[in-house]
C-alpha cells in the first residue's frame, strides 16, 4: 500500500492543492491580526472560519510533496510556503462563496464522477473505495467529508471561472482595430493571423475582467488572520 501511495503522491497532491488560477498568487487586502474567538481558527473571512488543523494538514502536504520531489525545504522556504498555503485557503473560501452567490452548484453525481476519475483512487482502472479511504486517512490526514467538501468547492470555483471567462466577447470590428494598430496599419496578414490574435486578445481581456472582479471582491473582504498568535502559543507550550 505504501508503494502505491508513493507512486501516486504527485497526483494526489495536485488534486488537493489545485488553485483557482493555476497557481497564480492573487492577494486580497484588508488582512489584519486580532484576538481570535475560537482556539482553532487560523483565519476568519467575513464570519467564516478556517481551522488551524486544515491549514496545518495542507502545509504538511505541500512540504512533504517537495521532499518527495527532492526539493530543498529550509526555514525560508517553509515560511514562504506558509504564506502561500494561507493565501490558497483564503482564495478557496472567498471564491466558493462567490460561486454560491451566482447559484453555481456541484451535484453529488458530478462530485463522485470527479473523484472516481483520478488514477490515485483506482485499481485496475476502477474506483476502489478501500484505496480511497486509505489515501485520505494515511496520506492526506483528512476525512472523506473534508476532502469531498474541498473538491466540491474547487469544482464550483472552476465553473465560476469558466462563467466569467465566457462573458468576455471580442467583436470583429474590435479585433480588426486592435490588429490594425498593432501592425501599424498593415492588414495584409490579418486572415492568416486572425485566430491566434483573437486568442491572445481574449486571454488579455479575460485577465482584465478577472482583475476588476478581484478589486471588487477586495473591497468587501474582512479577513482576520490568527496564525502568529496560534504559533506563538504553541511555542510557549513547547518551551
Amino acid at each position: 500500500m505504501m508503494n502505491f501511495l508513493r507512486k501516486h503522491m504527485r497526483t494526489i497532491f495536485v488534486i488537493t492543492i489545485v488553485g483557482f488560477l493555476g497557481g497564480a498568487f492573487i492577494g486580497f487586502g484588508g488582512y489584519f491580526f486580532s484576538s481570535r474567538t475560537q482556539a482553532d481558527d487560523v483565519v476568519e473571512i467575513n464570519g467564516t472560519n478556517i481551522s488551524y488543523r486544515q491549514y496545518s494538514n495542507t502545509l504538511n502536504r505541500v512540504l512533504d510533496n517537495m521532499r518527495q520531489q527532492k526539493q530543498e525545504v529550509n526555514d525560508e522556504i517553509t515560511k514562504q510556503k506558509k504564506q502561500e498555503v494561507l493565501q490558497d485557503l483564503i482564495q478557496e473560501e472567498v471564491f466558493s462563496k462567490e460561486a454560491e452567490k451566482y447559484g453555481i452548484t456541484v451535484p453529488d453525481g458530478e462530485l463522485a464522477a470527479d473523484i472516481h476519475h483520478y488514477p490515485a483512487f483506482q485499481k485496475n482502472g476502477n474506483f476502489d473505495q478501500n484505496a480511497y479511504f486509505q489515501i485520505l486517512y494515511q496520506m492526506l490526514h483528512t476525512t472523506p467529508k473534508e476532502f469531498e467538501d474541498s473538491r466540491r468547492k474547487q469544482i464550483a470555483i472552476y465553473k465560476l471561472r469558466r462563467m466569467i471567462a465566457s462573458s468576455v466577447v471580442i467583436t470583429e470590428p474590435e479585433l480588426r482595430i486592435e490588429y490594425f494598430y498593432k501592425n501599424k496599419g498593415n492588414m495584409a496578414n490579418y486572415q492568416k493571423d486572425r485566430q491566434k490574435f483573437l486568442e491572445e486578445m481574449q486571454q488579455k481581456k479575460t485577465m482584465l475582467v478577472f482583475s476588476e472582479w478581484f478589486k471588487l471582491l477586495n473591497q468587501s473582504m474582512k479577513i482576520k488572520i490568527h496564525l502568529d498568535e496560534i504559533e506563538k502559543g504553541q511555542g510557549k507550550r513547547h518551551a
